[in-house]
Protein backbone atom coordinates (compact mmCIF):
# COMPACT_ATOMS: atom_id res chain seq x y z
CA UNK A 1 0.00 0.00 0.00
CA UNK A 2 2.94 2.36 0.96
CA UNK A 3 4.82 1.88 -2.40
CA UNK A 4 1.53 2.41 -4.57
CA UNK A 5 0.64 6.02 -2.15
CA UNK A 6 4.36 7.39 -2.68
CA UNK A 7 4.44 6.26 -6.26
CA UNK A 8 1.34 7.30 -7.72
CA UNK A 9 1.00 10.31 -5.51
CA UNK A 10 4.51 11.52 -4.92
CA UNK A 11 4.85 13.09 -8.59
CA UNK A 12 1.28 15.21 -8.29
CA UNK A 13 1.63 16.39 -4.83
CA UNK A 14 4.99 18.10 -6.46
CA UNK A 15 3.10 19.70 -8.95
CA UNK A 16 0.80 20.85 -6.64
CA UNK A 17 3.63 22.50 -4.67
CA UNK A 18 5.00 24.35 -7.49
CA UNK A 19 1.47 25.11 -8.51
CA UNK A 20 0.62 26.52 -5.37
CA UNK A 21 3.67 28.70 -4.63
CA UNK A 22 3.49 30.18 -8.04
CA UNK A 23 0.26 30.68 -7.20
CA UNK A 24 1.10 32.47 -3.72
CA UNK A 25 3.90 34.12 -5.94
CA UNK A 26 1.71 35.49 -8.03
CA UNK A 27 -1.19 36.89 -5.97
CA UNK A 28 -2.24 40.46 -6.48
CA UNK A 29 -1.05 40.35 -10.00
CA UNK A 30 -3.81 40.19 -12.60
CA UNK A 31 -4.77 37.10 -14.09
CA UNK A 32 -5.24 35.52 -17.44
CA UNK A 33 -8.72 35.77 -19.54
CA UNK A 34 -8.11 31.67 -20.52
CA UNK A 35 -11.18 29.57 -20.27
CA UNK A 36 -11.42 27.00 -18.38
CA UNK A 37 -9.88 24.64 -21.08
CA UNK A 38 -6.43 25.90 -21.07
CA UNK A 39 -6.27 25.76 -17.42
CA UNK A 40 -7.26 22.37 -17.61
CA UNK A 41 -4.84 21.43 -20.41
CA UNK A 42 -2.02 23.29 -18.55
CA UNK A 43 -2.20 21.28 -15.65
CA UNK A 44 -2.78 17.96 -17.68
CA UNK A 45 0.52 18.42 -19.46
CA UNK A 46 2.36 19.76 -16.25
CA UNK A 47 0.74 16.26 -14.58
CA UNK A 48 2.21 14.55 -16.87
CA UNK A 49 5.70 16.57 -16.96
CA UNK A 50 5.64 15.70 -13.33
CA UNK A 51 5.70 11.97 -13.80
CA UNK A 52 8.59 11.95 -16.18
CA UNK A 53 10.57 14.12 -14.13
CA UNK A 54 9.72 12.82 -10.65
CA UNK A 55 8.87 9.00 -11.55
CA UNK A 56 12.63 8.17 -10.52
CA UNK A 57 12.70 9.81 -7.16
CA UNK A 58 9.09 8.59 -6.78
CA UNK A 59 10.13 4.75 -7.45
CA UNK A 60 13.05 5.08 -4.68
CA UNK A 61 11.47 6.24 -2.16
CA UNK A 62 8.25 4.16 -2.63
CA UNK A 63 10.37 1.52 -2.07
CA UNK A 64 12.20 2.89 0.90
CA UNK A 65 8.65 3.52 2.69
CA UNK A 66 7.75 0.06 1.70
CA UNK A 67 10.53 -1.15 3.59
CA UNK A 68 10.51 1.35 6.65
CA UNK A 69 6.90 0.23 6.46
CA UNK A 70 7.80 -3.78 6.74
CA UNK A 71 9.98 -3.33 9.53
CA UNK A 72 7.59 -0.88 11.39
CA UNK A 73 6.09 -2.58 14.57
CA UNK A 74 3.49 -0.51 14.28
CA UNK A 75 2.50 -1.35 10.50
CA UNK A 76 2.23 2.55 9.73
CA UNK A 77 5.39 4.03 7.82
CA UNK A 78 8.18 5.53 9.87
CA UNK A 79 9.47 9.28 9.33
CA UNK A 80 12.65 9.28 9.38
CA UNK A 81 13.60 6.76 6.66
CA UNK A 82 11.09 8.59 4.44
CA UNK A 83 13.00 12.06 4.97
CA UNK A 84 16.27 11.14 4.88
CA UNK A 85 15.40 8.69 1.67
CA UNK A 86 14.37 12.21 0.56
CA UNK A 87 17.32 13.75 1.23
CA UNK A 88 19.32 11.34 -0.57
CA UNK A 89 17.30 12.02 -3.38
CA UNK A 90 18.25 15.90 -3.49
CA UNK A 91 22.23 14.93 -2.79
CA UNK A 92 21.59 12.69 -5.64
CA UNK A 93 20.33 14.85 -8.60
CA UNK A 94 22.71 17.57 -6.60
CA UNK A 95 25.56 15.10 -7.52
CA UNK A 96 24.12 14.00 -11.10
CA UNK A 97 24.00 17.47 -12.06
CA UNK A 98 27.51 18.41 -11.22
CA UNK A 99 28.55 15.08 -13.29
CA UNK A 100 26.64 16.06 -15.92
CA UNK A 101 27.12 19.91 -16.49
CA UNK A 102 30.78 19.96 -14.55
CA UNK A 103 29.78 22.82 -12.47
CA UNK A 104 28.23 22.42 -9.01
CA UNK A 105 23.96 23.56 -9.45
CA UNK A 106 22.97 26.47 -8.59
CA UNK A 107 21.99 27.27 -4.71
CA UNK A 108 18.49 28.65 -5.64
CA UNK A 109 17.42 25.48 -7.95
CA UNK A 110 19.20 23.15 -5.21
CA UNK A 111 17.31 24.81 -2.37
CA UNK A 112 14.19 24.65 -4.16
CA UNK A 113 14.39 20.88 -5.31
CA UNK A 114 15.22 20.11 -1.88
CA UNK A 115 11.63 22.23 -0.72
CA UNK A 116 9.88 20.16 -3.35
CA UNK A 117 11.00 17.22 -2.39
CA UNK A 118 10.95 17.13 1.09
CA UNK A 119 7.40 18.83 1.21
CA UNK A 120 5.65 16.36 -1.63
CA UNK A 121 7.53 13.68 1.45
CA UNK A 122 5.92 14.97 4.17
CA UNK A 123 2.57 14.93 2.16
CA UNK A 124 2.88 11.35 0.63
CA UNK A 125 3.95 9.80 4.53
CA UNK A 126 0.67 12.29 5.60
CA UNK A 127 -1.62 10.35 3.36
CA UNK A 128 -0.41 7.38 3.69
CA UNK A 129 -0.08 6.96 7.38
CA UNK A 130 -3.72 8.68 7.13
CA UNK A 131 -4.92 5.10 4.81
CA UNK A 132 -2.78 3.44 6.93
CA UNK A 133 -4.05 4.13 10.32
CA UNK A 134 -6.86 1.60 10.68
CA UNK A 135 -5.16 -1.05 9.57
CA UNK A 136 -1.97 -0.37 12.05
CA UNK A 137 -1.28 -3.42 14.38
CA UNK A 138 -2.20 -3.24 17.95
CA UNK A 139 -0.61 -4.69 20.89
CA UNK A 140 -2.58 -7.53 22.83
CA UNK A 141 -2.47 -5.19 25.90
CA UNK A 142 -4.07 -2.40 24.52
CA UNK A 143 -7.53 -1.05 25.65
CA UNK A 144 -10.21 -1.15 22.89
CA UNK A 145 -12.79 1.93 23.93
Amino acid sequence: MAFLIFLAAGPPLGFLLIWATGMMFGYGQPAASYGLSAYLWTFGFFAIASYIAGGAQALFLAFVASIAQAVSRTGLVPFRPVFLGSLFVTVAYAVFVMVKSASPPAWERLSIFIVLHVGSTIWCWLICNTVLWPFRRRSDQQVLA
